[in-house]
Formats: structure tokens, sequence, C-alpha cells
């Protein structure tokens, strides 16, 4: 009766590991096959499983033993579901992580006096602690845990790996600290353990907050026109989207050199360069720095959101210089504004807009 009660523990055990295991993996066969092939795999895991633990006399005193043997289900999964083995064993080691705790607590259940059989005490309170927490264990593996271990570089996944491994093996010893307590080669592995944890953790913290500044170094280097060191048409973008998700009033003004292609064709390239530095510097001084933008080779924006356009155009007007060698004027800029909300609502649509206006200057002959 009471190795009936035990088996029933055990298998409720398996059952959540491989459905956890089943909702985050895709098979490679059909459900039955797979299926079929996990129940007789089981039937004789727990068949050698039982033997060998009785052999070692350590049989039913709730030392978790069992768990080990899930490990094994490797070797079936390799071949009935896809991915690397690596990953179906972080899996596994998540799934583990959590019945075995639940395992170790219904087991402490048993120091209080029920006044029924101490096996069924231990299934009755596993049971529940199942049915209370699997929702949100189930959540946090799919949402967190799995999300994790697919969106992040190799690098990271083996420290996302070696902790797993570790907070299982760490679950494990706890548990049997309550079985032997007074084992002091188990206290010393507890505390390595603990301790290789520790390290992991600290490693993944750093690694994740040493790429999250790499991203933020390439979000800055994005984020700036190599050559002006104005802002980038990305940063535009992003910056008009965010003034009008605000809701807040500003001037675009939309700017093309005039015969620039014709400075590139006779000088070249570099003092071409030179011309668009120049050219952006100037900008820079008679507009905020932060919302002044090149957008393609020749063409720039400038968003203004405190309402100086008048003064803005002036100095466009008078805007004037000569590259020293070789001996290049200024041939002057074509512009056209428009006014967010009262000319149109959608970037797409001021651009088009104050593009418009600005052909309609250069067809003039521009400043």
């Amino acid at each position: 009766m009471n190795f009936t009660i035990q088996m029933i523990g055990v298998i409720e055990i398996i059952f959540i590991n491989m459905y956890i295991f089943h909702k985050n993996v895709k098979r490679r066969y059909s459900l039955f096959l797979t299926l079929f092939v996990i129940l007789i795999y089981t039937v004789i895991l727990i068949g050698i499983g039982v033997n060998l633990i009785q052999g070692l006399g350590m049989y039913g005193n709730g030392n978790g033993l069992f768990t080990l043997l899930g490990f094994f289900y490797l070797l079936p999964f390799h071949f009935l579901y896809e991915g690397q083995t690596m990953r179906h064993f972080v899996v596994i080691c998540s799934a583990w992580i959590y019945t075995l705790i639940v395992f170790s607590i219904s087991m402490q259940c048993l120091h209080f006096d029920f006044s029924i059989n101490p096996y069924l005490t231990v299934v009755i309170c596993e049971t529940l602690l199942f049915l209370c927490t699997y929702h949100y264990v189930d959540k946090f593996i799919t949402h967190i845990y799995i999300y994790l271990l697919d969106s992040v570089e190799e690098k990271v996944q083996k420290y996302l790996e070696q902790a797993s491994l570790s907070w299982f093996l760490l679950a494990f010893l706890i548990n049997l600290h309550f079985v032997f307590d007074d084992n002091i080669f188990l206290k010393i592995a507890t505390m390595i353990v603990i301790s290789l944890t520790v390290i992991a953790h600290f490693q993944l913290i750093f690694d994740i907050l040493q790429k999250r500044s790499e991203i933020g170094s390439l979000q800055k280097q994005v984020a700036k026109d190599a050559l002006t060191q104005l802002g980038s048409r990305i940063e535009f973008h992003r910056r008009i989207d965010q003034l009008i998700a605000q809701k807040k009033p500003f001037y675009l003004i939309y700017l093309d050199l005039n015969n620039f292609k014709g400075i590139n064709d006779q000088f070249g390239h570099l003092v071409g360069d030179e011309y668009l530095i120049v050219f952006a510097r100037k900008l820079q001084s008679i507009a905020n720095q932060n919302h002044v933008f090149r957008i393609s080779g020749d063409e720039f924006i400038i968003l203004d959101t405190d309402y100086h356009i008048e003064h803005i155009l002036e100095k466009l007007c008078q805007i004037d210089f000569v590259l020293s060698s070789p001996s290049v004027s200024f041939r002057g800029v074509s512009y056209g504004w428009v006014e967010y909300p009262q000319d149109a609502k959608k970037a797409d649509e001021l651009i088009h807009i104050a593009d418009q206006r600005m052909y309609v200057m250069k067809a003039k002959g521009g400043k």
C-alpha cells in the first residue's frame, strides 16, 4: 500500500516535469508516438530506479534521489524533440527545480501530526502545492525563462545553463540536508555549490549590464551622422515621432544644398565632405544642435520646438563661407518649412509638404 502511494507521488512529479518540457520544446513526431515512447521509458526507468535506490538502502527517506533519474530523459528527448540537447537540459533543470522544491516542502509536512498515513500526507501536500503554484511557475518558465533562453546570445546562454544547473544542485543538496543533517561532506558540498551559484549569477548580471552598455554606445553611434556629427536620419525619425506622440507643436525646416553635385564632380568627394562639415557647423550655430539632422547626402532638417522660426530663417539666409584649399565658396541652400499640427499631423506628410516647398524655392534659385 505504501509503495503504491509513493509511486503516485513519483508519477505526479514526472507528469509535471514532462508537461513543462513538452509545452516549451517542439516535438518531432506525433503526440501519440511521443507519449507512447515516454510511457515505456518511464516504466523502465522507475523499475531501475526503485531497485537501485533500494539496493543502496536509501529508499523512502525523502532524499530526492529519484529526481536525478529525471536527467536520463535527455536520451529519448534527443530523438523525440527538436533542438539541441543542452537546451533540453536547461528546460529539464527548470522543471526539476520546481518539482524538487515542492517535494522537499511536502516532506517537511511530516513534522505536523495529521494522524494519517505519512506517505499519503506527502502526496496530498504535494498535490495541493502543485495546484496552488503551477499556474504561476508555468507563466514564469514560458514567458521569462524560455524567453531569455531563446533571445540572448550564446555567451549569456551558457551562463543561464550554468545558473540552471547550480540552482538544481543547490535545491537537491538542501533537500538532502533535511535527511542527512549531520553529514559534514554534504555541508561542504552545499557551500561549494552556493558559492558557484553566486558567482554564476553575478557573472550573468555583469554580462547583461555589459551588453546593455554596448547597446547604449551603439545607439549613440547610430544617433549621430558619422561625417557631420549632426543627428542621423534614424535619430530624426525617433525625435519627430516623440514630438508628435507628445502633441508638442514644432516647425520642420527641410534644407537642400544648391549645386552640391557640381562641387563633388568638380573638386571630388573629399572637398564635398569638407563642404558638408562646414555647412553643418553653421547650422549648429543658428539652431539647437540637438534639433539639426543630416537626412541624406546634402539634405538636412531642423526641428524648431522653441518657435524661433523667423530667427532661424533669417540666419539661414546669412550663411556664407569659403573653403581655403581649393577655394570653394558657399553656393546657397534651398529650404521649405511646415508647422505641426497646422499643416499636417503625420511625420511623412510634414516631410512631403516641406520637401515640396523647398523645391519651389530651389526652382526660383534658392538662397
